[in-house]
């Protein structure tokens, strides 16, 4: 179980701004610790946690198992890049291959156009590289990371695949690995850029 893709996806949900998973021995969830602000009721808030770890990992869980600390501060707020893709593209021409992009921040959409060697490797590295710009602009570039891809995998399982990217993080000449996945679904390419932002969420949304 990948708590921090888990994690991740919960701190997305509208009002939460953090979230714990606390696992049992048997790597089971035993209890979700979430911080929200009080733009939303504590009972709308469990019901999105619910239908996420359902829809998106195929957990049930209890919500007896969910304890939410609702804390009425102005000073806590929600994340400050709302980050959301918007649609990934790509036009194969021979040896060439040409990727787009677009992913919205609050009410603007951000997009890039990149392209290269039509190889699977490059196409990847490509999809990633892309991603990570259009963020960058999407972010308005205040992000205090640099980064840069490393690298990609596809994860099977019995009954899924996934993709797990990898990326370096660097801030004040600190490296620091950033992980991210995504299942696949019906595309690749939006498995990858996903597992993209996935990968970088807590450092662009902090």
């Amino acid at each position: 179980m990948d708590l921090l893709s888990i994690e991740n996806s919960l701190e997305m949900i509208d009002s939460v701004v953090s979230c714990k998973i606390v696992t049992n021995e048997s790597d089971q969830i035993h209890e979700i610790h979430i911080v929200s602000n009080d733009t939303r009721g504590a009972k709308q808030v469990a019901r999105d946690i619910q239908s996420v770890l359902a829809a998106s990992y195929d957990i049930p869980v209890d919500y007896k198992k969910i304890s939410i600390a609702q804390i009425s501060d102005k000073g806590l707020k929600k994340t400050k890049h709302r980050l959301k893709l918007e649609g990934v593209s790509s036009d194969i021409l021979g040896s060439k291959a040409a990727i787009k992009v677009s992913i919205r921040n609050s009410d603007k959409v951000y997009e890039n156009t990149i392209s290269g060697v039509n190889t699977i490797r490059n196409r990847d590295r490509m999809l990633v590289d892309v991603t990570l710009k259009t963020i960058e602009e999407a972010c308005d570039y205040d992000c205090d990371y640099t980064f840069a891809f490393e690298d990609i995998r596809t994860i099977f399982t019995p009954d899924n695949k996934a993709i797990l990217v990898v990326i370096t993080g660097i801030n004040d000449s600190v490296e620091q690995r950033l992980c991210g996945s995504c299942l696949i679904g019906n595309s690749y390419e939006v498995a990858v850029v996903k597992a993209t932002l996935d990968a970088i969420n807590r450092v662009v949304t902090k």
